[in-house]
């Protein structure tokens, strides 16, 4: 089973190499920013196919995501998996607004954009990819979901049995609206590819979650209130620890 998912995976990322970009809008060249809007908004203008290679070869669509997060997390997974501390150290103030200027502009959005003809750091482009997420007026586990989401690692202290959690959680995640669950699920498997270098890059599970909750798995009740945050990073550290079984519920 190990074989056949990193096979599966291997296609997956092969594939969002070749992905087409999602149709532009007709007759409508204004701008729309995509940084601070919702994601359904930013997706209508900025999005990009994710798409999966069968056994055949042939490429399917299975999602959109918004174009930033789809460049950013390709360039970051050929670039930045041994980068001590990628998405802990921010990049250049500079540099990191003149690329999200370059997502933020009409009609493409980002969509062309060469990474070999930029001089953009890993550290640079983890920061706009973080800062993308923390922007969103929402988390990408909405409001609505976050006490329901949360909930498993409130159980009772027992033995725990790990499939339990783990079909739980692949119904918490198929409940999200689409746009949050193609999202949440990019955004995963991007995780865990850093947490299975962190011999090198220092970003193990725990780290990322304590750095990506914020973005991923908050809510306004809870902001003050450390205590709350430790048990969000503890969710959050298992669905990178497990994203693989999520993706395949897909």
């Amino acid at each position: 089973t190990s074989n056949a998912l990193r096979a599966w995976w291997q296609r997956f990322n092969t594939a969002q190499k070749f992905a087409k970009a999602a149709p532009l809008p007709d007759k409508d060249d204004a701008p729309h920013l995509v940084f601070g809007k919702p994601l359904k908004e930013s997706l209508k203008y900025a999005s990009v196919q994710i798409s999966t290679a069968g056994a055949n070869g042939e490429l399917f669509v299975w999602g959109y995501i918004p174009v930033v997060v789809a460049k950013c997390g390709l360039f970051l997974k050929e670039n930045a998996t041994e980068v001590e501390g990628t998405f802990r150290v921010n990049g250049s103030n500079k540099r990191m607004r003149e690329l999200q200027a370059i997502f933020e502009t009409p009609p493409r959005y980002g969509k062309s954009l060469d990474w070999k003809k930029e001089n953009y750091t890993s550290h640079d482009v983890a920061s706009v990819f973080r800062r993308y997420l923390t922007q969103m007026p929402e988390p990408v586990i909405p409001y609505d979901m976050y006490f329901q989401v949360r909930r498993p690692a409130l159980a009772p202290k027992r033995p725990v049995d790990q499939d339990e959690v783990i079909a739980t959680y692949k119904r918490l995640i198929a409940r999200l609206p689409r746009a949050n669950q193609y999202l949440l699920l990019y955004v995963l498997d991007l995780l865990s590819v850093f947490a299975r270098k962190s011999d090198k890059n220092l970003m193990t599970a725990q780290n990322l979650a304590v750095i990506f909750r914020p973005g991923i798995m908050s809510h306004p009740s809870h902001e003050l209130t450390p205590a709350e945050h430790h048990l969000s990073q503890d969710v959050l550290e298992f669905l990178i620890a497990h994203q693989d079984w999520f993706m395949l519920s897909v």
